[in-house]
């Protein structure tokens, strides 16, 4: 597995954008419920918040696959971590007592909208990554390129939730309090908002530098199933 990942270019680059990108995502989903509900004092909205944008994400998860197929996954992809960036900064702008139920969805249905697309298309990218992996190393190891993906996916999402959750804890921020100190809303808007915001634009910089888009994988293929089809006739 060690050995995958220093010496498959394409595979650092998606481990790395994969890394960042849920990093973010699970700091800013550690401390949703806690900013909607104690900072927001709004959270009798939150169930219908989430079941609404929930039903939009169900929606929009063809429209992602024709977008794909039109543009690329790796166009996609950034697309999609672009519109999670946007949700992040959002966030940042909603104030108690200023912020509607429709500012609010909008907020989750566009972090929504971008974590299926997210959820998705991975997995599809990273099914590239493997094909040109066994045309280079002539060893087919998808097993292996999955199991790293579900880890690293359970890590980073779990360590983000962490983090998040210390540094609004370290600058203070109590969920039980009535009022809040201008110190501890700073802490929560840098746990929640400010740093999600800078690790997922460092993981579109990643996403960008990706060197396998549709037509190089379909070279890929074209040249990995060649040599498939003449290590058949020798057998």
């Amino acid at each position: 597995a060690l050995n995958l990942i220093v010496t498959n270019r394409p595979f650092v680059l998606f481990v790395a954008a994969f890394l960042l990108s849920g990093f973010a995502i699970g700091m800013w989903y550690g401390l949703i419920f806690i900013y909607v509900d104690a900072y927001l004092g709004m959270g009798d909205q939150f169930a219908k918040m989430f079941l609404l944008a929930f039903i939009v994400g169900m929606l929009v998860t063809p429209l992602w696959y024709q977008l794909a197929l039109k543009i690329g996954k790796k166009i996609t992809w950034f697309l999609a971590m672009v519109l999670m960036v946007i949700s992040f900064i959002f966030t940042g702008f909603l104030e108690p007592g200023n912020t509607s139920f429709t500012q609010l969805l909008t907020l989750k249905v566009i972090q929504t909208c971008g974590y299926v697309c997210i959820s998705a298309i991975t997995p599809a990218m990273l099914s590239e990554i493997i094909d040109y992996s066994q045309w280079k190393t002539g060893r087919e190891q998808r097993a292996t390129y999955f199991s790293i993906r579900v880890f690293f996916e359970k890590t980073n999402n779990a360590a983000g939730m962490a983090l998040g959750l210390a540094i609004a804890g370290w600058w203070g921020f109590d969920v039980a309090a009535n009022q809040h100190t201008q110190e501890s809303i700073t802490g929560l808007k840098i746990a929640m908002v400010w740093i999600p915001t800078l690790v997922g634009l460092l993981s579109l910089i990643f996403i960008a530098l990706s060197p396998i888009n549709e037509q190089r994988h379909n070279v890929i293929r074209q040249r990995l199933e060649t040599r498939l089809a003449r290590a058949a006739k020798n057998l």
